[in-house]
């Protein structure tokens, strides 16, 4: 670890794991995204592989995240669900939020190639928006 801003900062991706529905109703798995970057990651994988619901309030919290590290870092998410991948197509943010299929081809920056269009995605984005 080396130290930024009174912090110490992880020199390796940290993996955030997450589990069941996931919806605005019960926050805690935000908590712990937010608490991993405030303690300094900048290089996130959000495995989300045992995900069985998420709402518009994790897309949210996803891009919040990406914004929050996009200059030094990465969020990559990990997820096979097509539940997942549908709302991620809706928003338009699957260049924002590539889809990995394991937490290692996250870590390694290997998009999966479970979608056609996951071909042209690259592990880091342009995507501009308003901070949060």
């Amino acid at each position: 670890m080396t130290a930024q801003d009174g912090y110490a900062v992880p020199d390796t991706p940290v993996v955030v794991s997450l589990a069941g529905e996931l919806d605005a109703a019960d926050a805690g798995w935000a908590v712990e995204l937010d608490n991993a970057i405030d303690l300094g990651a900048r290089e996130i994988v959000v495995d989300l592989l045992n995900v069985t619901f998420a709402d518009s309030s994790v897309i949210r919290e996803l891009v919040r995240a990406h914004r929050r590290t996009a200059d030094e870092g990465w969020v990559r998410l990990v997820y096979t669900q097509h539940v997942i991948r549908r709302v991620i197509d809706i928003c338009g943010l699957s260049e924002v939020l590539p889809q990995f299929s394991t937490v290692e081809s996250a870590l390694r920056g290997s998009p999966s190639k479970l979608h056609p269009d996951d071909s042209h995605h690259s592990t880091t984005s342009d995507f501009e928006g308003t901070s949060s």
